[in-house]
């Protein structure tokens, strides 16, 4: 249930094996693709990519293909990073990293929509992203999409009360309807915090003041 569930979000996916020699991987490997629209939008890349998540790697802008783009970085609290594209490059090096569990705000300067294209493997085992005291700008380790509290994959399922989900739309912002959950003694309010998109990031507030984990897991049996 949890591989057919995972393998549904993917575009293309397939196990790695070496028959000749009766070793097999145990990584899934595929795609996944992320539209942005003109603006701003929170993104996240849950593929562990090679040789790494910076974001040379992720979307290289050699040729300035995202020029006039900004990447905003985000931790401590705080926007950390911004990475401008230029006509040859990103101008502070492109060394930063979207790894997975980690988003960041990508302002398109684009008037029409872009398709970005993460190709990686999937994370396994299990799987903790630790979210700090106030606002987090984060995203599901792996490739989901829908009620992050339900999925048999994401189990959101320890957030304290008084925390929130801020799901960001380009075109309304945190206004949408349902926009921001808010944590109650016995779940969320208005309803659990959906995430559309894989691939979509999102801010959490931990209203705590302590971290919090958030634990998610996904495994491969050998075939």
């Amino acid at each position: 249930m949890l591989l057919s569930a995972l393998l549904g979000t993917l575009g293309s996916v397939s196990l790695m094996a070496q028959s000749s020699t009766n070793v097999y991987s145990l990584n899934v490997v595929g795609y996944v693709n992320v539209t942005v629209s003109p603006g701003y939008n929170i993104v996240s890349d849950p593929l562990i990519a090679s040789p790494d998540n910076t974001l040379n790697t992720l979307l290289p802008n050699a040729n300035g293909q995202y020029k006039g783009w900004k990447v905003y970085f985000f931790s401590g609290g705080t926007y950390s990073q911004i990475e401008s594209g230029t006509k040859s490059g990103w101008a502070d090096g492109g060394t930063n990293t979207i790894n997975p569990g980690q988003a960041v705000f990508i302002q398109n300067s684009f008037t029409t929509n872009v398709t970005l294209t993460f190709v990686g493997s999937v994370p396994s085992g299990t799987l903790t992203n630790t979210l700090s005291p106030g606002f987090n700008l984060i995203g599901s380790i792996l490739p989901a999409s829908g009620d992050v509290v339900t999925n048999s994959l994401t189990m959101l399922t320890n957030a304290v009360k008084g925390d929130r989900v801020y799901v960001y739309d380009p075109t309304n912002g945190y206004s949408a309807p349902g926009g921001v959950y808010t944590a109650t003694k016995s779940g969320f309010t208005p309803s659990n915090p959906q995430i559309p998109n894989v691939g979509e990031g999102f801010f959490y507030e931990n209203n705590g003041t302590t971290p919090l984990n958030w634990v998610e897991s996904f495994s491969v049996s050998n075939p």
